[in-house]
């Protein structure tokens, strides 16, 4: 994996043992599990007190047209959607839901599958394909991608659900302005191609589209565990007092024993059991890196353009709830609970 450093503007991170540098950035020298110069992290106002629990959201990407085309795909795709949400509930986890091609959907075939879920306890989220990257759009601006946003904003609310946060949205002009004009409190799942954004996008430079550096970013677990609030799109990775909160995302499940196995930028992968190894990994690196009176997150995610294999997902739920859950450790939330307790710390 590659170090954050490798960016000219690289993100906040909460490890102690830190110098202060004349510019105002931080250098770490204690060996933790970043290295290099970073903007420092002047949002953790919180007294040290009592190290709290490490607070695990779960999103899914719901997501491919081919899977909601037809009646009989959509009611087969709400089906698995449900058996998927109660398998959470019995394991005592909260999934966030973040809709594309099924906002349209529900609407059409008069099933309001996502209402359903905020009902039954958990969150929706949008994610919104078709924003921030448009190849057929050879001048796509910052004022085009707000205006989708907005567009899609007004779909999804139309169902009746609350929705605060916002994925999919990587682009290479201003994304932090198009979400703050739609809106939006909150962004997940940034990944290497959020980059594009920035003067000087460091390895996202030449990278064609975001298949291409989907790499989750920040790339080590121990800085995925901060979030920040985002200025705009130009200098986004510096931590700023107030905007769009950055919530970063672990990369997906299903791909997690690939990535630990150096394999870059996966976008689709099979279920195994060597995925629940390589998160609960993950997890303990989070674990380790919490410090006192600092809100830290580790977010999960998954695409829902494939179906979960229910086995290896029963298999993950319940060694989280052994592990940290019911140890103290870490503690479940949905993405709108993540803002609230990220906004509070302010």
């Amino acid at each position: 994996m590659r170090s954050p450093s490798a960016v000219s503007a690289a993100v906040i991170t909460v490890i102690s043992c830190a110098s202060r540098l004349v510019d105002g950035t931080t250098s770490f020298t204690d060996g933790g599990s970043a290295s290099g110069v970073y903007p420092s992290n002047d949002a953790g106002t919180v007294l040290p007190t009592e190290v709290q629990p490490l607070y695990l959201a779960f999103t899914f990407h719901l997501e491919e047209p081919a899977l909601v085309a037809d009646k009989t795909s959509f009611d087969r795709y709400v089906g698995v959607i449900r058996s998927t949400a109660e398998l959470f509930h019995q394991n005592g986890a909260i999934a966030t839901w973040e809709a594309a091609e099924i906002v349209e959907k529900s609407k059409v075939y008069g099933v309001n599958i996502l209402k359903e879920l905020e009902t039954g306890g958990d969150a929706i989220g949008l994610h919104a394909n078709g924003t921030g990257y448009v190849p057929t759009d050879k001048n796509y601006s910052t004022e085009k991608m707000a205006a989708e946003l907005i567009r899609q904003r007004a779909n999804i609310d139309a169902l009746g659900v609350t929705v605060r946060h916002v994925s999919n949205i990587c682009s290479s002009v201003d994304w932090v302005k198009a979400v703050q004009s739609a809106k939006f409190e909150a962004v997940t799942g940034v990944i290497e191609y959020c980059l594009k954004s920035l003067p000087d996008p460091g390895p996202a430079a030449s990278c064609e589209g975001p298949q291409y550096c989907h790499t989750a970013y920040p790339y080590e677990t121990g800085d995925m565990s901060s979030s920040w609030y985002a200025e705009s799109g130009s200098n986004w990775t510096t931590s700023a007092s107030s905007g769009t909160l950055i919530l970063p995302t672990a990369n997906p499940v299903p791909c997690a024993a690939e990535v630990a196995g150096g394999t870059v930028s996966p976008t689709r992968c099979g279920y195994g059991n060597d995925d629940v190894t390589a998160t609960l990994a993950q997890i303990d690196r989070a674990v380790a890196a919490r410090k006192p009176g600092v809100v830290h997150s580790h977010v999960l995610v998954a695409s829902f353009g494939q179906n979960p294999n229910a086995q290896v997902m029963q298999v993950l739920l319940q060694e989280i709830k052994t592990k940290y859950v019911d140890t103290g450790k870490a503690k479940w939330v949905k993405i709108p609970d993540l803002i609230d307790l990220r906004n509070a710390q302010k």
